[in-house]
Order: C-alpha cells, then sequence, then structure tokens
C-alpha cells in the first residue's frame, strides 16, 4: 500500500455505521411491540431475521463468488471470514485490499479488519478510525434503513412503528451529527403523508441536518402497496415544505426496491430479490434505475421549482447512469416537453448541478462523468467498511484522480461535500 498524503481531511459521502441488532425491539413503542424488527435462530441454527413476525423477503446471499473463489481470494483463510465487514475492498479490483499479498500477509490484514470491526458500530472508536484514515466527516448509512421499506410494503403500521425505533436508536445512542464528524441521516418513508410529517418534526427537533429517502419511486400507500408515485408528486408537499423550510438536506443510498416487480414483462420473476437477481434483473432494477428515476423525477416533475432550497445527495448508487439520463432529460426540454406540476425554466442538467451531489462508485471513471456534467456536482464515497468499498480511502486519489488537478481534487475529496453539509471548506 502506497501512502498517501493529503494537505486536508477527507469528506466521505457513502461510509457505513453498524446498529445493534436489538435496537428495533429495544426502541419500539412498547404497544407495537410484536410488530418489531427482531433477529432470532431458525431451526438450523443460523439467524434469521424476522419483520412483524414474517422472515426477510429480501435475499442478500453471495452471488458473485463461489466458495472456492473466495478462498483463493483469501488464501488459507477460512471462507467464513468473507463477511461484508471483515474485509473492506475484497471485492474491488485495482484497489483490492488483498491485491499482491501473500497468504500470510492476507491473514495478518484480516486481523487488523477483525480488530477494527468494534469501530463500525461505537461512535467514539469510529472517530478514531477516521482519524487514522484522515476523515474529518462522514455520512453514515446503518445497514438495515435502506429495506424496511421494502420489508413492510404491505404493513404501513408496521414501517412507521420501526422506522421510529431506528430513527430513536440513531438519536439516542450515536446522535445524527456526532460532533459534527458522524452524520446519520434518519429515515422518512414516504407512505403516508401525515405519519411522515410527524416523523420528520420529530428528527428536526431533535437537530438532524441530513434525512434518507428511498431510492426510486415512492410507496403506493396503504391502499396500493404493490404500487408507487413520483416523489415530486404535490400530496407529498407538506413533506417537502418542511424539508425546504428548515433547509436540511436529503439524501438516498441504494437499498431493496420493488422495482422488480417490472420483471413480469421480461420472462421474469417479480418477487425475486437481490440475492437471486440473474443477469438481466441485476442490470435492469438494481441501483441504476431507481436512481435514474429518482433523479429525473424530483427534477421533471418539477420538485426544485416548488421547493428551491432542496438539495439531494446521492450515496452508493454510481454515476453511469447519470450522463445519459440528463442528456435525455436536457433533449425533452429543449423539444419543449413540459414538467408535469410547473414550468422548468432551465435545462434540466443545470437544475442537477444546483441541487444533487453524487458519489461514484469507488473504480468507477470518474473523469468521464466529470466531462458529462461538470465537477461541481462529484463528491467522494468510500462505501466502507464494505467488501466493494475502500479499506484506505486516500488511494482514492492516485488510482482514480490522476488526471485531476489539486484544485479539482480537492473539491471532489472535500469541498463539494463541505458545500452540501455546510461545514467550513
Amino acid at each position: 500500500m502506497i501512502e498517501v498524503e493529503l494537505e486536508y481531511k477527507i469528506l466521505d459521502a457513502d461510509n457505513h455505521f453498524n446498529e445493534p441488532l436489538d435496537c428495533y425491539e429495544r426502541y419500539i413503542d412498547p404497544k407495537l411491540q410484536h410488530l418489531a424488527i427482531r433477529h432470532v435462530d431458525g431451526p438450523d441454527g443460523k439467524p434469521i431475521q424476522l419483520f412483524a413476525g414474517r422472515p426477510s423477503r429480501f435475499s442478500t446471499e453471495q452471488v458473485i463468488y463461489s466458495a472456492d473463489e473466495l478462498q483463493k481470494m483469501l488464501g488459507s483463510n477460512p471462507t467464513h471470514e468473507i463477511e461484508p465487514t471483515v474485509a473492506p475492498g475484497i471485492f474491488l479490483n485495482r484497489m483490492n485490499s488483498m491485491r499482491g499479498l501473500s497468504d500470510e500477509e492476507k491473514s495478518e490484514l484480516l486481523a487488523t479488519f477483525r480488530d477494527q470491526r468494534e469501530s463500525y458500530g461505537n461512535r467514539d472508536l469510529r472517530l478514531a478510525l477516521m482519524d487514522e484514515q484522515g476523515i474529518e466527516a462522514a455520512l453514515m448509512f446503518p445497514a438495515s434503513a435502506h429495506d424496511i421499506e421494502y420489508e413492510f410494503a404491505d404493513n404501513v403500521e408496521a414501517l412507521y412503528a420501526n422506522v421510529r425505533a431506528f430513527n430513536r436508536w440513531m438519536h439516542d445512542e450515536v446522535g445524527f451529527a456526532y460532533q459534527s464528524r458522524l452524520y446519520l441521516p434518519p429515515y422518512i418513508p414516504l407512505a403516508d403523508v401525515d405519519l411522515a410529517v410527524v416523523e420528520l418534526e420529530t428528527v428536526l427537533e431533535q437537530g438532524a441536518p441530513v434525512v434518507q429517502l428511498k431510492a426510486g419511486h415512492a410507496h403506493g400507500g396503504a391502499a396500493n402497496p404493490d404500487g408507487g408515485r413520483s416523489v415530486a408528486d404535490p400530496m407529498f408537499d407538506p413533506i417537502w415544505a418542511r424539508i425546504n423550510e428548515a433547509g436540511i438536506r436529503v439524501s438516498t443510498h441504494l437499498g431493496g426496491t420493488d422495482y422488480q416487480k417490472y420483471g413480469a414483462d421480461w420472462s421474469e420473476d417479480p418477487e425475486a430479490t437481490f440475492g437471486q437477481f440473474d443477469a438481466f434483473q441485476w442490470a435492469m432494477y438494481w441501483g441504476d434505475r431507481p436512481a435514474m428515476e429518482f433523479t429525473a423525477g424530483t427534477i421533471l416533475h418539477n420538485l426544485f421549482g416548488r421547493f428551491p432550497n432542496v438539495k439531494v445527495c446521492l450515496a452508493e448508487q454510481g454515476t453511469v447512469w447519470l450522463p445519459y439520463t440528463l442528456r435525455k432529460a436536457d433533449h425533452a426540454f429543449l423539444m419543449g416537453r413540459k414538467g408535469k406540476w410547473g414550468d422548468l425554466g432551465r435545462r434540466p442538467s443545470e437544475i442537477f448541478r444546483e441541487h444533487f451531489v453524487v458519489a461514484p462508485f469507488p473504480e468507477e471513471n470518474v473523469r468521464r462523468v466529470v466531462d458529462e456534467v461538470g465537477i461541481d456536482s462529484i463528491v467522494f464515497g468510500s462505501d466502507f467498511p464494505h467488501g466493494e468499498g475502500l479499506a484506505w480511502p486516500k488511494q482514492y486519489v492516485p488510482n482514480q484522480l490522476g488526471g485531476f488537478n489539486d484544485d479539482e481534487t480537492r473539491k471532489i475529496m472535500r469541498d463539494n461535500l463541505a458545500g452540501f453539509l455546510r461545514l467550513a471548506a
């Protein structure tokens, strides 16, 4: 590993913090305890996650590598050590944390990663690790929030009960912006406007500077749980109006959605989830399409024309889809196509640059997206400590930003996210 020195601390738009498995049971309204997410041992002794008593519908089993391939990557280490939070960077290519190491060196590195694990769910230990990594502040996304809305699509009461518990844990045990360094965004589901406003008011009163929404379309509502609605539908204006008035930021993150339901029109299983996805399902329904539609929907449905203070960070959704989406949106605008809920007034790409920041995946071509959309919306995201994330975030600079000058590099690694989070540059 080459040592990298920077004259400034990094700001990270995609980092992760592990919540305790029992946080839902401990923080849910006691009257709704039967609806709590809980972890139990299954009949075979393996842990399973229950959602209001029902096993998870979301498959996350590793589908990329076989056991033999994992064994080769880990050397003499057993394959059970290859949990996402045990070996950061194991699934990368150029910045693979195990690349070029002997079996002995791999064992030593895995021991180092194991020693770090407690810090993944402990705020003070995490700050110490961030100091070692050269990170000043980070958007930290706890593990299970991204899938709650998918699991409880047909049970809106359970959805909000568990989200409220999750946000209570976050506030009480970590903080929404601990020491202005750990930014954990409380989750606001768009399934019931009144309940969402109540939860939003609660976290605003508690000082949340950022909230998180699900990527993709909004929930269809209790009467239509298998449907969807634009996140910019005027029915959600009471939520956006409060966000706009308070001036807080919005984030989205990769996670489970119901987009696979559209596979029924393509001879695919509409009930399959991530671990079961074949190539077509993964390409069409995982990550890119929800990000594309969220971005296009907010812009072309004139969300920012109605609520000009809203700014959004797209985390762990990459940027491959972004130039195409903005070109298509600009083309529609130049052809005279109208916004659904108001006059756009200017090119969608201009609206994007004013209201969005987005983090490329660690090994995406940064120059390509910058050449298409400009540099001011591009932020760094490590995805630490996941297997697809960076074990050493500063390595991103020589590996991915070699063609950028110092000022451009600083914008990506710090200043653009500093503006979004309103931190001193």
